[in-house]
């Protein structure tokens, strides 16, 4: 079966909207409203003003310009499309209204409404003008909505395609790393939550750097040992505040701390920071097996130096409670310079 003999079948069962004849009827009331001035004015009766003929045929003229544009707001009342908006019937209403207004603003121009040269030149190019911006106001209006909202789309677009793009080049991938890893417990946690950590920071470009804002700082800090040492962090902040000397040398304690619990400790691993309005205090443990502090030996400058020395240069404290078969806890404090 052809295409030509499919559609001539089709044909019955398609049901043709009837051509709307509303604005035959309305310029037939003007006909008739009109006859009934002119005989009303022949006739002698007193009360008829000249000016209510042209101002119909203005009035029609005005609703036959602006009937097209029903059919955009059937449509989509949001999203305006004028492209492909005229039938025969929208043109024929939309050239007649047109003449009808023309037709009505040449009648005012050509008036006699007063014998004023001066008055007459200020009234009719305002009367003009301000007609002419009533006939085409709506159609420039849809227009710019239309260019609004098209640029919308294509915005929504591109962020479609950059959405498709990061999850092509992360989720993706990462999944398929989780398929080769699934005998691999630690392994799937770590791309997980080294996944979700990138999510998130995709989806909230606009949070703040490290240098805006400390809990961003330690966050950052911590995830680099978490993916480094390849086991769960905890991260916990209360309070925020721009990242100065001293807030920095306490989150590079804090990650010198969790490193060292992610080497030598069980995770999980906590972090918990507390921001008042005298101190910083980072608090890190591990889930055991302790250590004891005293038998660390003298050469060993991780704790003595990159922990407690680097806190006590900015004027804050560090202390290392642990014990064997015992969880270790790194408490570090320094204090706030207050601007």
């Amino acid at each position: 079966m052809t295409e030509t003999s499919r559609r001539r079948m089709a044909r019955p069962l398609e049901r043709k909207r009837a051509a709307s004849q509303w604005w035959r009827a309305l310029i037939g009331a003007a006909l008739l409203a009109i006859a009934g001035v002119l005989i009303a004015n022949r006739s002698g009766a007193n009360g008829i003003e000249v000016w209510i003929i042209p101002s119909i045929i203005f009035a029609v003229g005005l609703a036959l310009v602006w009937s097209p544009l029903d059919r955009a707001a059937e449509d989509d009342a949001r999203r305006p499309k004028l492209a492909g908006l005229f039938g025969r019937d929208a043109w024929l209403r939309l050239v007649l209204g047109l003449a009808m207004t023309i037709g009505g603003l040449w009648w005012f121009a050509t008036w006699e409404f007063t014998k004023d040269p001066v008055q007459r030149a200020i009234v009719v190019p305002l009367v003009v003008l301000g007609a002419l911006a009533l006939v085409l106001a709506p159609w420039w209006l849809r227009l710019i909505r239309q260019v609004s909202v098209e640029r919308q789309e294509r915005v929504r677009e591109f962020e479609r395609a950059e959405i498709a793009a990061h999850l092509h080049d992360s989720v993706l991938q990462t999944l398929t790393l989780i398929r080769a890893k699934a005998n691999d417990p630690d392994a799937v946690t770590r791309l997980a939550r080294a996944q979700e950590r990138d999510l998130r920071a995709y989806l909230y470009q606009d949070r703040r750097t490290e240098d805006e804002s400390v809990a961003t700082a330690l966050a950052l800090a911590v995830n680099a040992v978490e993916d480094a040492q390849g086991i769960v962090v905890d991260v916990v902040s209360v309070g925020d505040a721009p990242t100065d000397v001293r807030l920095w040398a306490a989150v590079k304690a804090a990650r010198e701390a969790t490193s060292n619990a992610a080497r030598h400790g069980i995770g999980p691993v906590w972090v918990y920071a507390e921001l008042t309005t005298d101190t910083y205090q980072i608090f890190v443990r591990d889930s055991g097996p302790g250590f004891d502090p005293g038998a660390v030996p003298a050469d060993r400058l991780g704790i003595k130096q990159s922990i407690v020395g680097r806190v006590e240069r900015q004027g804050g404290a560090a202390s290392v409670q642990s014990a064997p078969g015992e969880r270790t806890e790194v408490s570090i404090s320094v204090p706030r310079e207050v601007q």
